[in-house]
């Protein structure tokens, strides 16, 4: 793997993960027959919000 590469995956790594999540938690919500589909779209879709307000009060104080 190249630095290039490596940096480049080192700055995109979290969005992407997140990005990835929202759109699970989205289909699951979208397609999801109720039952435990409901709840993992609201675990899928609350992690990212919960996860950049850790990081503005942890991280950024």
């Amino acid at each position: 793997m190249s630095p290039q590469t490596r940096l480049m995956w080192s700055i995109w790594r979290w969005p992407v993960a997140l990005a990835l999540l929202t759109v699970f938690g989205l289909l699951s919500a979208l397609l999801g027959q109720g039952g435990i589909w409901w709840g993992l779209s609201w675990i899928a879709l609350a992690s990212p919000l919960a996860i950049v307000a850790w990081y503005v009060v942890v991280v950024e104080n």
